[in-house]
This record gives C-alpha cells, structure tokens and sequence, in this order.
C-alpha cells in the first residue's frame, strides 16, 4: 500500500493543535506499517518557502514530495490513499480519501469565531463528508458532532483518539527546576497551556485566579500561560495586564516539547477550561507529568478526562475556583487526582492511534473513492 499524507501543517517552527497530531502520528507511522508500504509525506507546493520546517523519517519506506490539488504529486509516484490530517483533503482524482477530524467548535460554541471563518469552515467539512471514504474522528463527541451536521457520513466515521508521546510522563525533580529557573517561575502555579484565543475561554480562568489571589493562604499563587497568542487572544492578554494581579500572570508564549513536560511537572494545577475541544490533549498531558487538572465540563474533555480530573462549569469563575482551592489545600485529594490521572493517561499511546490509522488507510483502499 503506497499511502499519501498531506503534511502541509507541520510545516511552521511552533507546532500547536492539528499540527502536533500530524507530526506525532507520522512519527509513529514506521512501526505501524507492513515491510512493503510506502508512505509520501507531502506538502503543498505552497508551503516550499518553508521547507526547512518539513518533516522527514529516516525511514527507506519514506520520501517527500510536493503536490498541487488536481496534479500528480511530485515525487511521491503516486498513492494507493491520500490522508489530510488537518482536515482538508488534496484534490487527487479517483484516490480514496481519508480524512482527520478535529472539532467543530467553531460552529458549536457562539462567539468564538467570525461568520467568514465559519463559512469556511463548513464548506471544509462537508467536503470530507462527501468525499472522504473514511473518516477520522479523535472522540465520540466530535463523531456526534459531525454526524449530527452530515448524517449522509454514517457508516463512515471512525473514533481514532490522540495518543500520548513518551517524553509525557513523571520528571525529575532536577530537571523541573531548571527549566522553571530558566523561565524565572516560582511555585506554586496554575498552568495552561494552548492557544490563547476565543476558542479556549480563558477569561473565566482569569477571574478565578484573581479571586484566589485575594484569599490570604493562596496570595503568592501565580498564573502561568504557555502558547501563542491567536484570533481572539488580545482580550485575555488586556485582561491580564489590567489585573490587580498582573504581575503574578506570566506569558511564556510557545513552548516546545524539551521543555513543556517539565513546566506540567511544576505545575499546582493545570487549568483547561475550552468549551469547545474535539479531544484536548494537554489534558493527557498534564496528567502524565503528574499534574492534577480542573477542566471545562463541555466538549470532549470529560471523555478525555475520565475520572481523573475536576471537571467544572466552564462559564463559572466561581466553580474553577472551588475546584482549584481544594486541590492546593486538601493533601488526600490532590494525590488521589494525580494517582488517577497517572492511570489514565498511560491509556493513549501514539503507537495505538497510528496502528487503528493504518487500519483506516486499508479500509479506504478497499472502499475505493467515494467521489
């Protein structure tokens, strides 16, 4: 099987979201695959000024090509199936397609995306729903939630959750340290990590770290967010600076992998309050670095959670606070979240997601293009 994988999205030095999925599932392709499959990892002829950001496998069953929708991909010598992990899917004539689906939260959840943007976004989807033969969905709520927009897809959809790298997992103490001196972070903080835009709900994290600032045992308590800034994430960042507590709140914007376990790691809480997320991996995360985590009731992060975190009304301050307070103060707890999130976490492997992939890839081949 010669497979196909539009990996137009990794190609940027800060891989977030749907890029970070792309680059973990690829990395996990080479002991997922058979002796004599192939995989081209393409790129849209596009992105070639980035090519410095391309990713390649040290692989001989691997290459790289670029392609344009409608054309032959260049140096690929064709493909049996063609993935778009991000969502869209290249234009290859009579070439089963399959495609990733992330989250609707766009259209879901008002006021975290422009009219454009959501048209667009749309027309992406029922794109896939009608040309994909099979359909990646990373949760049964994204399933639901596509399903529930394109019924005509039923039969088509398959639940592929994220999986979890390694380098995830208890740090020590030594290394936690540095990289919280490098980043001039003292304990305790909260921690996020993600995107700052509309689409994560950051204000109401906001507020329930000044109230608990205002509380006398919980003063020196910091706020700590790693990511980018993006659509919508001015207001938090205003926010922020107009606080009475604004010299506790502290933006690290990106951090990649060599550092990001040991700043869970440190971390009091890990706070996640997005409404909207397909599947929410910095959850995982979190967790598996041994951090307790309080999260938006919504979306897929109580799927994702399991029992092993606080999940609270995403809109309530005053909930994300309570749930904070009680794990930086009751001692029984906070272990019994941690102990449970350890157990949770150690059940998503990318080794799974790209085995139940590959599987999807085989499907398509045998369902042949759909349209």
């Amino acid at each position: 099987m010669d497979i196909g994988i539009d990996c137009s999205c990794v190609a940027k030095p800060e891989r977030t979201g749907v890029a970070r999925y792309c680059a973990s599932l690829v990395a996990a392709l080479p002991a997922a695959i058979g002796a004599d499959d192939r995989v081209s990892l393409l790129y849209r002829v596009s992105r070639w000024r980035r090519r410095e950001w391309f990713m390649r496998v040290d692989d001989p069953r691997f290459c790289v090509g670029v392609f344009h929708d409608r054309l032959v991909p260049f140096g690929s010598g064709g493909v049996d199936v063609i993935h778009g992990p991000d969502l869209r899917i290249p234009r290859f004539r009579r070439i089963p397609a399959v495609s990733t689906v992330h989250d609707l939260s766009s259209l879901d959840v008002p006021g975290i995306a422009g009219e454009r943007f959501q048209r667009k976004k749309l027309l992406a989807l029922a794109d896939v729903a009608e040309r994909a033969a099979v359909i990646l969905c990373v949760s049964e709520f994204t399933e639901r939630s596509f399903l529930g927009r394109f019924p005509t897809a039923a039969g088509r959809t398959r639940v592929v959750p994220h999986g979890l790298a390694v380098r995830f997992g208890p740090q020590r103490t030594a290394a936690v340290n540095a990289v919280l001196a490098k980043r001039g972070l003292s304990r305790p903080y909260l921690l996020f990590v993600g995107q700052i835009s509309a689409r994560k709900n950051l204000m109401p994290l906001l507020r329930a770290f000044e109230a608990l600032r205002s509380r006398g045992p919980l003063r020196d308590l910091e706020l700590v967010i790693a990511g980018p800034v993006q659509t919508g994430g001015d207001e938090i960042v205003e926010a922020a600076r107009t606080s009475p507590h604004a010299a506790a709140i502290r933006f690290l914007g990106f951090i990649d992998d060599d550092e990001l376990p040991a700043l869970y790691a440190g971390a009091a809480v890990f706070v996640f309050p997005g409404k909207g997320e397909g599947f929410g991996i910095p959850i995982l995360e979190a967790m598996a670095c041994g951090a307790p985590v309080v999260a938006a009731n919504a979306g897929a992060n109580p799927s994702t959670a399991g029992d092993a975190a606080v999940c609270v009304d995403g809109d309530s301050a005053d909930e994300f606070a309570a749930a904070i307070e009680h794990l930086l103060t009751d001692d029984a707890a906070r272990a019994a979240q941690i102990e449970r999130g350890l157990r949770r976490a150690g059940e998503f492997t990318w080794a799974e997601t790209a085995r139940r992939t590959v599987e999807a890839y085989r499907d398509a081949v045998r369902i042949g293009a759909v349209a």
